[in-house]
């Protein structure tokens, strides 16, 4: 299940997904725990993102957050950021608050989207994210059944209308940035497509039909191998990244 029709590293990350959502849309390309999203359904989600960025009025050069263990907002996040000319920065949850609040203060992040299990640290450093314009939390919390997915809601708002969905798109070039994540040493990292396709292509080659991610999307590993695992049409899992003690 290969894409190997495209040269790697030599087109944008939208490109990306369009060979396998044409070849087999309704098999799975995401799965986190028991909840699984199709080709088709994961293309629909990054559009209505996209057009939920738009509606927010990030504008092309702006950036966004993402505040998250491994989840799929994390990577519709990344791709809608690639549709808007935007970049994404995922943000290493397990620093210090007050190195999460520096860097989201030094990259002005208009939209975060952060997971429910992080809003009482969220919470802590709102009042000093002066640019931070949205805020939209990913998952119900704890201990409250009856509690609504803010993230699902605000998908649903947004529609996916050919006519939306062009208004939502930026014609990026490949050398754009598009993401800023970390290296396994804290050294962070600004990609753009060109870079960032590259370091897909680099990954070993794919051994089954699924791929299991347990490294943490925020670091460049954890990313460029969900992403080889879309790119190769396989059947990726993300695992919930938990900090490791001492770090």
């Amino acid at each position: 299940m290969s894409m190997s029709s495209a040269a790697p590293g030599s087109g944008l990350l939208g490109e990306l997904l369009k060979h396998q959502l044409g070849r087999a849309p309704l098999g799975t390309a995401l799965q986190y725990g028991q909840h699984k999203l199709s080709w088709r359904k994961l293309d629909s989600r990054i559009r209505r993102a996209a057009t939920g960025l738009r509606a927010a009025m990030v504008r092309p050069g702006d950036h966004i957050g993402v505040l998250s263990p491994n989840h799929p907002a994390c990577i519709e996040a990344l791709f809608a950021a690639a549709l808007t000319g935007t970049t994404a920065v995922l943000v290493n949850w397990w620093l210090p608050e007050e190195e999460i609040t520096e860097i989201l203060r030094e990259r002005q992040v208009k939209v975060l989207f952060v997971a429910a299990e992080l809003s009482e640290m969220f919470e802590r450093i709102r009042p000093q994210l002066d640019e931070l314009d949205s805020v939209v939390m990913i998952g119900r919390p704890s201990g409250n059944p009856y509690a609504t997915d803010d993230y699902e809601l605000w998908l649903e708002l947004h529609e996916t209308g050919e006519g939306m969905y062009e208004a939502a798109q930026f014609h990026p070039h490949v050398d754009d940035p598009i993401v800023q994540v970390e290296e396994a040493d804290g050294e962070r990292l600004a990609l753009s497509h060109r870079t960032l396709q590259l370091a897909v292509a680099a990954e070993p080659p794919a051994v089954g039909e699924s791929k299991v991610v347990s490294e943490p999307l925020f670091r460049i590993q954890g990313i460029t191998a969900a992403l080889h695992g879309l790119r190769e049409g396989l059947h990726t899992v993300l695992e919930h990244s938990e900090p490791i003690e001492g770090i």
